[in-house]
């Protein structure tokens, strides 16, 4: 290292043109170690930035971000979007001319609130701005070498220090540093969290930068001063639109320490990665099963001593769907199923079950080392076994009614699995099958084969059901501490013992292995920090990595604190879109455009498309009405699409865009029209104004 170099002080600064006011004065100590943020107003900033520097440096303190919001536009700066291309060199300009013309672009409104950055989307675009200088008379540039040294930005989240006594407590004012932690993101995959750093200070110079803290890229802009100096400014592009991200971040205590005092310091309580992993494989899917098959599940769970396992309520759930209707179809009778209606069900539901046993199959084995194969398992694994094991159908009495073994038909009751243990075991041979298997499985109708219905093989041999529309839905026993509120409906309190399971395998799941990666968490998974709104920092770094420890890093004194604008923020400014519609409608106009909007169907996807063409809206309707208006879907197994000679088909059709952007409006028009009789959104929905000598038809 330069021996020179090194005899100076090291710090940041905010950008030259900020040194002094408006009048010339010197700023205080603490607005000259201060980074600045820079606000633009349209897409073209960095090409605006670069000539500002090189036309009139002065003039930037005019684009410092301020307080808006496009309910109160004279609050900031008016834009103009084309002044940097239309601006006159200020080193060809008369001194005193240029120290005036400094002095006018330089005034701008004062902001009296505290910062929102908005989002690309709003129309706006911010940098963070700073000087690194050394501490000798006139704060000249220091050079960094790209090869040994690196300059950064960070940003941080200010979470109370105090916590809160209620989560939607109002947050302390964001100036008071005293009443604040800062935490550094720190990624993880997908995700990230906020790492506990120190007390949030402004005027803190501290070096302290988490080792796995996210670093931004900072960029060299020069320029030269009024006085001919030459200057170095480096900025970074703030990511606002990564707000979501930022926002939903849980926090971590600080590598071998106390994540600190409050609340908001400790460790958010996220999910295990594996236990996620359950959630969403076998939990999800079984709930949304029970959901299928329980459409009239409002009905409250009621249990008496009479009833204990509630099947008088069970039953009272069942979807009139599969309900015999009589010969003149004008009534049903619910004591008694619709046989085809019930194996139609029975066959989308049967395949939805193999792939979630063979998942839930591969999760115990996978995840805990449990094996259905084996004996049963010994310690906290145990109570898990014994909860699947207990798992059963409901028994409602009236199995003879809505049989899964039908006389003549394919299966018999060897082929029929009750327990759940037992479907678990016999699903592993035909692991392999089920991933590659590409056609749909039906039950057939008595009298005939699975050949005859289309089934090709490479599907089980065997039935199991997790939720039946006649015989009911696979429950895992109470636990002792189950207790559901008393208003949730039945298909609610069913689910609710379901996510019961969940505690057995946290409790089963063995410690993490790091010999073996583990699901990579998912964001949903991530407890937040906080929920409400996020108060941020900015401050610039300053790292040699070859004078570790010797030379720790330089770090910045804290922009101004700020909030992170979300997507649907009501203050935000809005980004002007103008979409055209086609002029000429009339088949002789639509005519004329190219169909040169292409999808790409495979064979599969062609085969259910033309399952779905003798399907119309009226059959749609009467699918999902009630008695006595409801008809039920008929759509026959067609199969792939194939050429005359066998041959598997895709298919590549072009439409049309106008006719496609019309339609588009048309739906939306319909969809928030029907909608209104929920939302009441209409009147804030659009406005239309008249435009004079538009016409479609050219004369």
């Amino acid at each position: 290292m330069n021996s020179k170099l090194a005899k100076h002080d090291i710090a940041w600064a905010s950008p030259q043109p900020f040194w002094t006011d408006p009048a010339g004065a010197v700023q205080p100590g603490s607005a000259l170690r201060r980074p600045q943020i820079l606000r633009f107003t349209h897409d073209e900033f960095i090409p605006e930035l670069l000539a500002l520097l090189q036309q009139c440096p002065t003039a930037l303190p005019a684009h410092a971000a301020m307080a808006e919001t496009w309910r109160g536009p004279g609050a900031v700066t008016a834009a103009e979007p084309e002044a940097w291309l239309q601006g006159k060199p200020a080193r060809f300009l008369a001194a005193r001319r240029r120290a005036l013309l400094g002095r006018t672009a330089r005034a701008a409104p004062a902001s009296t609130g505290l910062l929102k950055l908005y989002q690309p989307a709003h129309m706006r675009h911010y940098l963070v701005g700073g000087s690194l200088v050394c501490r000798t008379p006139g704060l000249p540039d220091r050079q960094v070498d790209p090869a040994r040294q690196k300059v950064c930005y960070v940003i941080r989240r200010l979470l109370p220090r105090v916590p809160s006594a209620k989560r939607d407590d109002p947050l302390p004012d964001p100036r008071l540093a005293g009443e604040w932690d800062e935490f550094g993101f720190v990624p993880n995959g997908k995700t990230g969290a906020w790492r506990y750093i120190g007390p949030a200070d402004a005027e803190s110079l501290v070096a302290t930068i988490a080792p796995a803290e996210e670093r931004l890229a900072l960029f060299p802009a020069n320029y030269v001063q009024d006085d001919g100096h030459p200057r170095r400014l480096y900025i970074g592009n703030v990511p606002v639109g990564r707000r979501e991200a930022y926002q939903g971040a849980g926090t971590q205590a600080a590598s071998g320490g106390s994540a600190g005092g409050g609340s908001s310091s400790a460790a958010s309580a996220a999910l295990d990665p594996r236990l996620v992993l359950f959630y969403t494989q076998v939990l999800g899917p079984w709930k949304a099963l029970v959901n299928r098959v329980m459409g009239n599940g409002q009905v409250g769970l009621g249990a008496s001593s009479a009833d204990p396992d509630n099947s008088s309520q069970l039953k009272a759930a069942r979807l009139s769907s599969v309900f015999k209707q009589s010969s003149d179809g004008r009534s049903y009778d619910p004591t008694q199923p619709d046989a085809d209606t019930l194996r139609t069900q029975r066959s989308a539901l049967q395949t939805s079950s193999w792939y979630l046993l063979l998942d839930l199959y591969n999760f115990l084995k996978d995840q805990l080392g449990l094996d259905v194969l084996a004996a049963a398992p010994t310690g906290a694994a145990l109570a898990l076994y014994n909860a699947l094991d207990a798992a059963a159908m409901p028994d409602l009495g009236d199995r003879a009614l809505g049989p899964l073994v039908e006389a003549g038909g394919v299966f018999g009751s060897a082929d029929v699995e009750t327990n759940l243990i037992d479907a678990l075991s016999r699903i592993v041979p035909f692991g392999a099958s089920l991933e590659t298997v590409q056609d749909s499985f039906t039950i057939p109708p008595p009298g005939k084969s699975l050949s005859d219905v289309g089934v090709k093989a490479g599907w089980p041999d065997f039935l199991f059901l997790f939720a039946d529309p006649w015989l009911g839905v696979l429950r895992p026993p109470e636990q002792a501490d189950f207790d559901p509120p008393e208003g949730d409906y039945l298909v609610e309190k069913v689910q609710a013992r379901i996510d019961a399971l969940a505690d057995l395998v946290a409790a089963a799941l063995p410690a993490p292995d790091p010999a073996r990666p583990a699901p990579e968490p998912t964001l949903a998974s991530m407890q937040p920090a906080d929920m409400r709104e996020a108060w941020y920092v900015m401050r610039l770094v300053y790292e040699r990595p070859g004078c570790t420890p010797f030379h720790e890093a330089v770090v910045s004194a804290a922009t101004p604190p700020f909030q992170m604008a979300g997507f649907f923020d009501s203050d935000a400014p809005t980004r002007p879109i103008r979409i055209g519609l086609p002029v000429d409608i009339s088949p002789a106009g639509l005519r004329k455009f190219d169909k040169n909007a292409v999808f790409m169907m495979s064979d599969m996807l062609c085969g259910q498309v033309d399952r779905m063409k003798g399907i119309g809206l009226a059959d749609l309707v009467l699918s999902v009405l009630p008695w006595p208006f409801h008809k039920p879907l008929s759509v026959p197994e067609k199969g792939d699409c194939k050429t005359g000679d066998g041959l598997s088909l895709g298919v590549m059709c072009s439409l049309s865009i106008p006719i496609i952007t019309i339609c588009a409006l048309l739906l939306l028009m319909i969809i928030v029209s029907l909608l209104d009789f929920i939302f009441r959104w209409l009147p804030y929905f659009i406005v239309c104004f008249p435009l004079p000598g538009f016409k479609g038809r050219k004369k």
